[in-house]
């Protein structure tokens, strides 16, 4: 029945255009910014349950890179002790060649200029091994401390680490000035050297434990980071579809809502 009072059929082709604008503006949404959610408030339940699952897999992929970024650092920190300590092996090695230089009668008498000479060397060799220890630092805080280094690697886990001291080295009060104390200064020396290839040895092993959590990170992170991609990231092709559907439903909902309002204006004609 044509009324002049209530045009349903216009009434109904508004509804339905409104309905189609909402989907083209939507699609072009995605399509702009890459991204089929928006927010919790969309009308497809799917989208506010999936809003919630990637914020959850968003926030584990960045604490998996953030556990993988300190699991780095620790081993930048071994790495230090590393490098240190391979000075100190050369130094040592320095040392112990003038030990058993010293402890020679060819190096000269006993409290002799040539003896003399090589312990001022020693002593100067004692004295970078105390630098060494004392100085060396990562992020302001000593390498050789001693202390237990607690490392994050994500969520509440944490690797404690171990770099170690060397004080007993630089503690050495050995001297080269007489062959009886190079035979002790040299005896020493070899025991240094023992407790620095262990403590290298320690390094190494923590080394290796933190490349293998770093390694296993850096698979959860892309793990979290695909499945954040596959909710987040808009369905390009798909959407180009949607967008030539709904600008086709859009143009026919124009159309079908001037035909509509155009029906109530036949009515004038009857009464010409």
């Amino acid at each position: 029945m044509t009324s002049i009072l209530s045009n349903i059929a216009a009434q109904s082709a508004s509804r339905q255009l409104n309905s189609k604008s909402s989907g083209l503006q939507k699609t072009i949404q995605r399509l702009t910014t890459g991204k089929p959610i928006k927010s919790a408030s969309d009308e497809d339940a799917d989208d506010a349950a999936g809003l919630a699952t990637s914020s959850k897999l968003g926030a584990d992929a960045r604490i998996a890179a953030q556990g993988r970024r300190n699991a780095n650092d620790g081993l930048a920190l071994l790495q230090t002790a590393d490098g240190v300590l391979d000075e100190v092996t050369n130094l040592l090695t320095r040392a112990a060649d003038l030990a058993q230089q010293a402890a020679s009668d060819t190096s000269g008498p006993d409290g002799g200029p040539g003896k003399t000479a090589l312990d001022a060397e020693f002593q100067k060799i004692i004295t970078t091994l105390g630098d060494l220890e004392g100085k060396t630092t990562f992020n302001s805080a000593s390498v050789f401390g001693g202390g237990a280094v607690s490392v994050s690697v994500g969520g509440s886990a944490s690797v404690d680490v171990t770099v170690g001291t060397f004080h007993s080295l630089s503690a050495m009060k050995d001297k080269l000035t007489t062959a009886a104390q190079a035979g002790t200064a040299a005896t020493d020396i070899a025991s240094a050297l023992d407790k620095v290839s262990a403590l290298r040895e320690a390094i190494t092993a923590n080394q290796e434990r933190l490349q293998g959590i770093s390694n296993s990170l850096g698979i959860q992170v892309e793990n979290f980071t695909a499945a954040f991609s596959q909710i987040t990231d808009a369905n390009v092709a798909n959407e180009v579809v949607n967008l030539s559907k709904f600008q086709i439903l859009n143009q026919s909902g124009i159309s079908a809502l001037g035909q509509a309002s155009s029906s109530a204006q036949s009515i004038l004609a009857l009464l010409r």
